[in-house]
């Protein structure tokens, strides 16, 4: 299992759009997260393949997926 997959993630939900930065998951976790945001009431969510060096220079780089969803709740 690969962990070393890094994305930068548009998230869409009532118009407004949260970028993220998903890193160190497997493909397995991301896309089982992917299905839970559409489920929990996602628009679009987009993924782009990022490089480690583009990951760990972005604004929020370590945010977990429980933060990702708690941010999509408000």
């Amino acid at each position: 299992m690969k962990f070393n997959c890094f994305y930068k993630v548009k998230v869409t939900q009532n118009g407004k759009t949260e970028v993220w930065h998903w890193g160190y998951f497997p493909y397995s976790m991301v896309l089982k997260d992917v299905k839970t945001l559409y489920k929990e009431g996602a628009d679009a969510v987009v993924l782009e393949m990022i490089t480690e060096k583009q990951f760990n220079n972005a604004p929020n780089p370590n945010l977990t997926d429980r933060e990702v969803k708690e941010i999509l709740k408000t």
